[in-house]
């Protein structure tokens, strides 16, 4: 796997550059509420084929799991219960790794007086700090934030499923007491849960996304906090209420490094704009404001 860029860019609206940079608070939203609800059963009609081509004790234990009249994994996957404890949380942030993306501007700019913006991000020291925030720890039960690259291609979606299935396969073969192989099968789920995190259809290739995630657990989201300002809040995406995680993360001038304004028809406004606002809310110099022509 290639490592990953020094800088990932997160692009947002006018009102999203000023809430983060006022605030310093990044939002990570719920897996099960992204744009593309089949997102991540793309993983899951993959791993189907791999299985369909490999027989194996384990490979007919899983098609029974997932695919069969069992299937209770893939139904949990479609309709967790929000009262289960036991259940997984996954939130995510996406980045790109393209600082000038034309069709990500375009989210941006649904008219001429729109314009988008997008965060200069140190990737290192963004995942450093959000590893030592005491409420994502709290909130992840000590597990490692998750940075990875979309995966598109759908024969390296399948190379790595069966790298997977190979490792967990020597194991099983290796055990035969039932709680033990049981233990191997709920460690395997999660491998699944968090691959599938990362598998995004081709049609989305041009994003180059960068995604930041977030494990949790309905179990650590039921002990945190309640009142307002918790991590664990809902807000309002075209009607629907969405759960998302805020986090205070953003150490002025060494996680966030630039900003670049994206096509806009007063550029140099939109620039200077930017500035000011940087200035205003303590980033130092070294953090400066870019931009990118307009494209007809």
């Amino acid at each position: 796997m290639k490592t990953l860029p020094g800088t990932i860019y997160h692009y947002t609206s006018a009102d999203g550059l000023h809430g983060i940079l006022s605030s310093g608070i990044l939002y990570f939203t719920d897996s099960l509420f992204l744009n593309d609800r089949s997102e991540r059963k793309n993983f899951y009609r993959i791993l189907r084929e791999c299985l369909k081509g490999w027989d194996s004790p384990l490979s007919r234990e899983l098609a029974e799991r997932y695919f069969g009249r069992q299937g209770y994994v893939l139904r949990s996957l479609g309709e967790p219960d929000p009262s289960d404890r036991t259940a997984s949380r996954y939130f995510v942030l996406s980045c790109s790794e393209e600082q000038d993306s034309l069709p990500m501007w375009n989210y941006y700019t649904h008219s001429l007086h729109a314009a988008g913006y997008n965060l200069h991000f140190d990737t290192r020291r963004l995942i450093e700090v959000l590893n030592a925030q005491p409420v994502a720890s709290a909130l992840t039960g000590g597990e490692k934030i998750l940075c990875r690259r979309i995966v598109y291609e759908n024969e390296r979606k399948a190379e790595e499923i069966r790298s997977m299935l190979r490792v967990f396969s020597d194991r099983w073969n290796c055990r035969e007491n039932p709680e033990e192989r049981e233990n191997l099968l709920y460690a395997l789920e999660r491998c699944f849960e968090k691959m599938s995190l990362f598998y995004k259809e081709r049609a989305f290739s041009h994003e180059k996304e960068i995604r930041l995630v977030i494990p949790s657990g309905n179990e650590q989201i039921q002990r945190s906090p309640q009142e307002k300002g918790a991590p664990y809040q809902f807000r309002k995406v075209r009607g629907i209420q969405v759960p998302f995680l805020a986090l205070e993360v953003l150490d002025k001038g060494t996680v966030i490094t630039g900003v670049t304004a994206g096509p806009a028809l007063d550029k140099e406004m939109a620039v200077r704009g930017a500035a000011y606002m940087l200035h205003h809310y303590g980033f130092p110099k070294t953090c400066r404001v870019s931009s990118v022509p307009l494209r007809y």
